[in-house]
């Protein structure tokens, strides 16, 4: 709305006006600029964020073979232990043969932490959030010396997004959004 202020005298004596904004407008101006920018912000935060846990499920994927194939070389169990925080990989003495929930108890006793250096070493989840984890069936991170073992869904959950993981028949995983 513009406002009419008073400006100088011209040459016939009449005095000119100035058309100009008020205080309110430029206010309310800025608000709506401010409002905008928060909205933008967020939105490519969220979207970061999702491509985060997408990139932790696409890594996981490829990390649940080299698992796997372990397993199988080695002859002992490979344990993928996970928590809001991160996520890392055990290997199970030989003597271990007992069922996955057994299996995942004993192992926090009796096994190596791979190096740091190693593909399956201990990582933290890349969104800033807590990702919750959830496994189908339940307790089945363990990964034995059968060419088909290990979870067969993995849901990642960070309180916006959900990504899963799912197995096929041939073993390998797939990324679903």
């Amino acid at each position: 709305m513009p406002t009419l202020v008073h400006g100088h005298a011209d040459e016939s004596g009449r005095t000119a006006f100035q058309r100009g904004f008020s205080l309110l407008e430029v206010l309310v101006v800025l608000a709506i600029i401010g409002i905008v920018t928060g909205t933008v912000g967020l939105g490519i935060q969220a979207a970061q964020d999702e491509r985060q846990l997408h990139a932790d499920a696409q890594r996981l994927a490829r990390l649940f073979t080299v698992a796997q194939a372990q397993a199988r070389s080695s002859g002992r169990p490979v344990v993928w232990e996970y928590d809001h925080h991160g996520y890392g990989f055990i290997q199970a003495p030989r003597s271990l043969l007992m069922p996955a929930a057994l299996a995942q108890q004993a192992v926090e006793r009796q096994s190596h932490l791979y190096g740091s250096a190693g593909p399956l070493r201990k990582r933290a989840w890349s969104p800033e959030q807590r990702v919750e984890v959830r496994l189908l069936p339940p307790a089945s991170n363990v990964f034995q010396g059968e060419w088909v073992s290990g979870p067969r869904v993995v849901e990642l959950h960070d309180g916006f997004h959900t990504v899963r993981l799912r197995r096929t028949g041939n073993g390998q995983y797939v990324v679903r959004p």
